[in-house]
């Protein structure tokens, strides 16, 4: 079988963009004068969606429909201002 192209995520797969989406939350959350995360929890709930991503970063408590849309709004315009700052692509991206 001949192939004439793959298609690839690059959140995750191709670059490491991880520490820049738990900054962009952090800031999120303490704007909101919430708890921080630590990038190694940012691990274990990333990959499910940012929604998601926003809900578990949330106290419990705070979960309502609104706050996690507003949370949402402020973290994807916090990580569009700031995606490239610690992002950077896996060992064999560029030849891949």
């Amino acid at each position: 079988m001949e192939l004439d192209g793959a298609i690839f995520d690059l959140d995750g797969t191709l670059a490491d963009t991880l520490e820049d989406i738990a900054d962009a939350m952090n800031r999120v959350l303490g704007g909101r004068r919430l708890p921080v995360h630590s990038c190694a929890s940012y691990k274990l709930m990333i990959g499910k969606g940012l929604r998601n991503l926003v809900s578990q970063t949330l106290p419990a408590e705070m979960r309502t429909e609104e706050t996690i849309a507003a949370c949402l709004d402020q973290l994807i315009a916090d990580y569009r201002e700031h995606c490239l700052d610690k992002t950077r692509l896996y060992d064999g991206s560029p030849t891949l």
